[in-house]
């Protein structure tokens, strides 16, 4: 799984819509049609919470959250942890369910400075705990950097597994990815955002209730065959939407990775125009 891009800005203009690689030079990303408006459409209650931008912005993510029935923000984004967002689902949301919720969590993450995600409980490994073989550090504070990166991924554990138990008896599906990814010390000496394929390669778990595994063994069964797909972020609409039963004269069947017609043999360039290729993990 890859993003099309390496920043969150660009991400979100084909993440939540039918903008993708192949259209998004014909149509501007604003004018397709996105996931809160079609859900509010099938009858959803649809809600927004936001732990990494402001309410008060004019850009992607207000005008992407606006348009779902609720839009919630927390206080002070980049200066808070994503336990907040459980703590605001609780409060604001729960209150307001119906019998069907498109509900969406914005984390803060893996972002820069990874040292500041992460409560001080959450420091539970340390340079000494990680193998450097194939990064290019160059010293303690190198180190250091990595080892923040990694107790800022397992907080992120924390707080999914702390969603997953909101919903755990509930007819429920958790799609979880990352908007981009890091290139920690990968590529060369130095970390962050970059397109290369450290940046762009992210996690994808698709998480089902006990509940939803009992009303929908078919969907079960179509979830276990699409593991090993290649897939692309800018694609997502095009398998979350059948997956719920939602059908728009916008679905693309070869972009559904649920669908026996799904096309693996897609091109997929990042960043507006490099090619993509796996590499190989023998390292």
């Amino acid at each position: 799984m890859i993003s099309a891009f390496a920043g969150t800005g660009e991400v979100f203009q084909t993440l939540l819509n039918y903008g993708d690689l192949e259209n998004q030079q014909n149509t501007p990303w604003y004018q397709h049609k996105n996931l809160g408006l079609i859900f509010n459409h099938a009858g959803y209650r649809t809600f927004w919470l936001d732990n990494q931008e402001r309410a008060s912005r004019s850009d992607v993510f207000a005008l992407s959250s606006h348009i779902f029935t609720h839009a919630f923000y927390t206080s002070a984004p980049y200066h808070t942890y994503d336990s907040l967002l459980i703590d605001l689902f609780k409060e604001k949301v729960q209150p307001r369910l119906s019998n069907k919720n498109f509900i969406l969590f914005h984390l803060i993450g893996n972002h820069l400075g990874y040292a500041e995600r992460f409560p001080k409980a959450f420091a539970k490994f340390t340079p000494a705990d990680i193998p450097y073989q194939g990064l290019h550090v160059q010293d303690e504070k190198d180190k250091q950097i990595v080892a923040d990166y990694v107790n800022s991924l397992y907080y992120t554990d924390y707080i999914l597994s702390e969603i997953f138990k909101l919903f755990e008896n509930k007819d429920a599906v958790i799609i979880y990815l990352s908007d981009h990814a890091q290139d920690i010390f990968e590529s060369n000496q130095t970390y962050g955002h970059r397109c290369s394929s450290f940046g762009v390669e992210i996690p994808f778990v698709i998480y089902v209730s006990d509940l939803f595994k009992q009303k929908h063994p078919e969907k079960l069964k179509q979830l276990a065959q699409a593991v090993h797909k290649p897939f692309m972020s800018d694609d997502l609409i095009h398998t979350l939407l059948p997956l719920v039963g939602i059908h728009t004269k916008d679905n693309l069947e070869s972009k559904d990775l649920l669908s026996s017609r799904f096309d693996t043999t897609r091109v997929r360039k990042v960043c507006a125009g490099v090619e993509y290729f796996k590499r190989s993990h023998s390292h």
